[in-house]
């Protein structure tokens, strides 16, 4: 950690809210959403010279089998904090995904989603992955709460896969969303994975029924309401927090928000430990990062530890973010490996440095938080 880095980290903790209490969050982001859907398909993909190889979500991210799930299970059903909990994984989860035989059958002019567990039937044949997410849920091993409806701007999808472009075809047939960027037709560079970015004011007040219905199908699927939010990629405008309130949502995940200006930009908005907004909605900030697949040859280990002794010095609580592509073995078991095992040692050094850590999920923070905010 270089020195600009090391101040940084420190202004980020210092300001707002503290606790006494060594409190660990993992928050990760993408769960229920589809990507790249086999190795078949990226080397098909790859072979067309689509460079699904520059994202390491294109590389490595598939929607999550059975087989993911029990491996990071079995991780951290090895480890218990000072209380008996196990790790908590806070999983961002979208509850739909694009119907390509719905939107191909319309000839493209209308967009169509189904639920998450149509598509895990699609992909698997069967319910198994679902039935494993609700024991991960009872044991609050990997505990959902709400990231979109979809992981995709509706609007800029469909007019990528509209555009005749060979890339975004060729990811439409193969049911793979590639969100590479480098779309010419676009009206600005953006990923369509964002889902709640925007350009024009048609496009900006399409995303308010689309958050209430993906709200409400959250409830339907996971059996309760999400008490907290981020949306995919930090990007959305305050104008969605009513909708957010009225349909459960308490608590930001991440206090660095980036707005969509209206004209193509977007805006930086910090928000701090405690802050509130005019609903009461409260921010935290993510502080620490744990990403293998980002780059496999970094020492995450090492400097997750020291991002986490910042915070716990400033009284923080340390809130890792590690997406979902990190355990994904689908595309690549060595992906898979690496990074289950370097979770495995990131969860043994930190109890052995801070044995009074307590393991907590968002929305049991925000609960905390709430409390000694009152």
């Amino acid at each position: 950690m270089n020195f600009k880095t090391y101040i940084a980290k420190n202004y980020v903790n210092f300001r707002g809210w503290s606790t006494k209490r060594k409190i660990v969050v993992i928050e990760s982001d993408d769960w229920g959403s589809i990507r790249m859907p086999s190795k078949k398909v990226y080397d098909a993909l790859e072979a067309q010279g689509i460079p699904v190889g520059k994202s390491y979500f294109t590389k490595y991210d598939s929607l999550e089998s059975q087989e993911d799930l029990e491996q990071l299970f079995a991780v951290l059903r090895s480890f218990t904090d000072k209380n008996g909990n196990y790790p908590s994984i806070t999983a961002n989860a979208v509850v739909a995904n694009p119907n390509f035989e719905a939107i191909r059958d319309s000839n493209f002019s209308s967009y169509h989603y189904e639920k998450i567990e149509e598509t895990y039937l699609r992909y698997y044949g069967n319910t198994n992955v679902f039935d494993t997410w609700k024991e991960g849920i009872a044991g609050r091993l990997l505990y959902p709460q709400f990231h979109g409806r979809e992981h995709i701007g509706v609007w800029e999808w469909m007019n990528a896969i509209r555009s005749g472009e060979t890339q975004e075809q060729q990811g439409f047939e193969h049911q793979a969303i590639l969100g590479l960027g480098n779309r010419k037709s676009a009206t600005r560079q953006k990923d369509y994975t964002a889902a709640f970015d925007y350009v024009t004011d048609e496009e900006k007040l399409s995303l308010l029924p689309i958050l209430e219905d993906g709200l409400q199908l959250f409830e339907q699927t996971f059996g309760f309401k999400s008490k907290s939010f981020i949306a995919p990629s930090a990007i959305r405008g305050d104008y969605l927090d009513e909708c957010l309130f009225k349909n459960g949502v308490s608590y930001h995940q991440l206090g660095q928000q980036l707005e969509p200006n209206g004209k193509g930009g977007l805006h930086l908005k910090d928000r701090f430990w405690g802050d509130k907004n005019e609903f009461g909605q409260l921010y935290w900030r993510r502080n620490a990062t744990f990403e293998p697949s980002r780059n496999p040859d970094f020492d995450w280990v090492n400097s997750c530890m020291k991002e986490m002794a910042i915070a716990f010095r400033w009284g923080k609580p340390a809130v890792i973010n590690s997406h979902r592509v990190n355990f994904m073995g689908s595309l690549s078991e060595e992906n898979r490996r690496n990074s289950l095992y370097l979770l495995d040692l990131l969860l043994k050094s930190m109890l052995q440095k801070w044995p009074d850590i307590e393991f907590l999920s968002s929305d049991e923070l925000g609960d905390y938080m709430a409390a000694t905010l009152l």
